[in-house]
Parts: structure tokens; C-alpha cells; sequence
């Protein structure tokens, strides 16, 4: 019965919105206009602002809509985000192309005229864990209905990606050929390589407010957010010297665990800046991974739950044969081969490589100008 409450629920909402999106598409479109739109967070992530900033110094005839909101928890909020929905049927409507960093609702869900070209620029560099259709019916995955009823990941004219190796994983996750994913890279990388200089600014502020930093070299532990799972981030904080080193401790937005606020640093700062300044990183199945390796920092992947995980969620990455040197299942084991200072680096070099065939400053640029060629084709 609940099951069939939701499915009725979905099919009504999205009836109604099919519905709405026919007369919104009266409009007509605007041959110049790009809209990004986001449910990732409130504000407007990285790869968006790299893109933005180069559209107006380089295509300033371009009109760029920027929409990023998440989709509220809150029931009362929830009948204000219908509204939002609509502006954003609006605005993909009347554009020529749109750029999105995850799955959106009304791009997928609803029929989208034909002259429309949807980008999608992922949240993440790569995946080491199975996303999107893979995980379908797994627990932290979609239900397979509503995956059916939503169009999830439907619509999408390209897809970016990194390397030809990260091009078979996202096909398999969005369920596209090949030939619809096109290793342009991602502006991100751009960012972290520093050409703008804007990351070294922020870090600057960061070791300002947190002068520890430069003090001792600084562990990074950056876990993937579990669903009803534990982290075992206090295992990483009882097992670390804090006398000889810092630990920064950087939760997923989701995750609501409570540990000891000298673990942690202001919202403010993003993963970038913290990976800026630390020395080591330590992960699990996180994309960050990519980004750390991007900086050449000694990274380590702490699997203490891989069996379960690799059942429940899956992997597209085997890290135990690809990264042996730094995969353990024991923090104390990484912590001591930090404490030897002995890292493989010719391995880390091997996975960056593999995974990222963009390693250059020019990732923006390539996609702005695939973007504006196929908007004037």
C-alpha cells in the first residue's frame, strides 16, 4: 500500500508538472541564453563559477542564468520549492542550453524541445563508488519505480568526464554510448591547479583563522556519507597524535555526526582549501580522492566496511588491486605508514593518470567552446 501511495504521488506530481511544462514551452527560446542549474546546494558550486566567469570575459553576447537550490527538508518549504520548479521550467524552456551537475527533475522528467542541449557536468571528478543506474535498488540507491516513472538521467545531449577509463564508468551510471560522453574534463581541475589564483587566496584566509596549520603537517579525513551508517570518525581521532600532527575532519553535508569542533573548520572553506593545506589525505570511497591525487598529496583509503559496502552500494574502482600501497582496513596501519613517511608515490601517479587525462588548465575552455559550437550549429 505505501508503495503504491508513492508511485500514485509521483505520477500525480508529475502529470502536473508535464502538464505545466506544455504551456511554459510556449515561450519562445533564446538563441543566446545558457541556464546551470543545480540541486546540490544553495549556493553556486565551483565548476559553475569557472564556467560563468569564462563565458563573460569571453562570450560576453551570452545571457547566463545561474539556479542552485536543494531540495528543502521541511514540508512547508518543500510548497515553496513547487514554485521554484516552475522558474526553472521557465528558464529551460527559453534557453538554448543547459548545464546541470546532477540529476535534475524537470530536465529528466519532463519532454524537453528538441533544439534543447543538456550538459551534464557531474558533481564529482570520478566515481570509486557505483552511482545513478548502477546502484538502482540497492539501499542507498533509487527505488527502481520511481527511477522509471522520473526518467532518471534522461534527456542529456553530453556528458563531461576526465580520461577514457572514467568515460566507461559513466556510461554504465547514466546509461548513455560512449559517443555521448566526451572527455572535455572538468573546470574544477582548473581551479585546483591555480590559474585564476583564487584557491591560494582562500587559502591564505584559511591560515590566517586557523594559524595551527602551520605548525605541524596536517592529516585530512575525508569520509563518504553512509545512509544510517557510522563513519568511524572516532576511530581516526583516538588512533592520531594530535601532538605531532593536525587533523582536520570533513563530513559530508548529510552526515550529522557529532565530534569535537577542534576537528573541524568553518563551513566557509571547502575541500579544496583543505586539501591546500594538508599533507595527507585519508578517504574511503570519496571522489575527493581524484582531486587529492590532482595535488599530488599522499592519499590513503581507510575500507574498514568494503565486503558490506561493496554489496550494498557496489564499486567501479578496486582499490585494494589499484591503490594496494595505501588501502588498508586498519587506521593504525595508515597512520603508521604516515608515521614512516614512505608513500608510493609512482602508484598515486599510475591512478591519477588513469582516471584524469585532463591534468591541464584549459578543462574550462575546452567545454565553453565545444558549448557555444554547438549552439551556433
Amino acid at each position: 500500500m505505501k508503495s503504491f501511495i508513492l508511485n500514485l504521488t509521483v505520477n500525480v506530481a508529475k502529470f502536473v508538472m508535464g502538464f505545466l511544462y506544455f504551456f511554459i514551452k510556449l515561450f519562445p527560446i533564446q538563441d543566446k541564453k545558457i541556464v546551470m542549474l543545480s540541486r546540490q546546494s544553495n549556493n553556486i558550486n565551483v565548476d559553475f563559477t569557472m564556467l560563468l566567469e569564462y563565458i563573460k570575459k569571453h562570450n560576453p553576447e551570452m545571457k547566463v542564468t545561474v539556479l542552485c537550490r536543494k531540495i528543502p527538508k521541511e514540508l512547508i518549504k518543500r510548497i515553496g520549492y513547487c514554485f521554484y520548479m516552475i522558474k526553472c521550467m521557465y528558464h529551460i524552456a527559453t534557453s538554448k542550453v543547459c548545464i546541470i551537475d546532477g540529476y535534475v527533475i524537470p530536465i529528466s522528467s519532463l519532454k524537453q524541445k528538441k533544439k534543447l542541449i543538456v550538459v551534464q557536468i557531474w558533481h564529482a571528478i570520478g566515481a570509486i563508488k557505483q552511482f545513478g543506474k548502477q546502484v538502482v535498488e540497492k539501499r542507498e540507491g533509487a527505488n527502481a519505480n520511481i527511477a522509471k516513472i522520473m526518467k532518471m538521467h534522461n534527456n542529456y545531449s553530453y556528458i563531461m568526464c576526465t580520461s577514457n577509463k572514467t568515460k566507461e564508468i559513466f556510461a554504465k551510471a547514466f546509461g548513455y554510448d560512449e559517443n555521448k560522453i566526451l572527455t572535455l574534463g572538468m573546470p574544477r581541475i582548473d581551479y585546483l591547479l591555480g590559474k585564476e589564483d583564487k584557491l591560494n587566496q582562500k587559502v591564505e584566509k584559511l591560515l590566517q583563522e586557523y594559524p595551527v596549520l602551520k605548525e605541524k603537517k596536517t592529516i585530512l579525513y575525508v569520509p563518504t556519507f553512509r545512509k544510517g551508517q557510522s563513519t568511524h570518525v572516532q576511530d581516526v581521532i583516538n588512533a592520531t597524535n594530535t601532538e605531532k600532527y593536525n587533523l582536520i575532519v570533513k563530513l559530508h553535508p548529510l552526515d550529522e555526526t557529532k565530534i569535537d569542533s577542534k576537528y573541524v573548520v568553518s563551513s566557509k572553506y571547502q575541500t579544496f582549501e583543505l586539501l591546500k593545506v594538508s599533507d595527507y589525505v585519508i578517504t574511503d570511497y570519496s571522489a575527493v580522492a581524484f582531486e587529492a591525487s590532482i595535488l599530488n598529496k599522499a592519499l590513503f583509503f581507510y575500507l574498514y566496511d568494503i565486503d558490506d559496502y561493496q554489496v550494498n552500494r557496489g564499486l567501479n574502482i578496486n582499490l585494494k588491486e589499484e591503490m594496494k600501497s595505501s588501502t588498508f582496513s586498519n587506521i593504525k596501519e595508515i597512520l603508521n605508514m604516515i608515521e614512516q613517511d614512505k608513500y608510493n608515490y609512482k602508484e598515486l601517479e599510475k591512478f591519477k593518470n588513469t582516471y584524469i587525462e585532463t591534468i591541464d588548465t584549459e578543462n574550462t575552455k575546452r567545454i565553453v567552446e565545444y558549448v557555444v559550437k554547438q549552439m551556433e550549429e
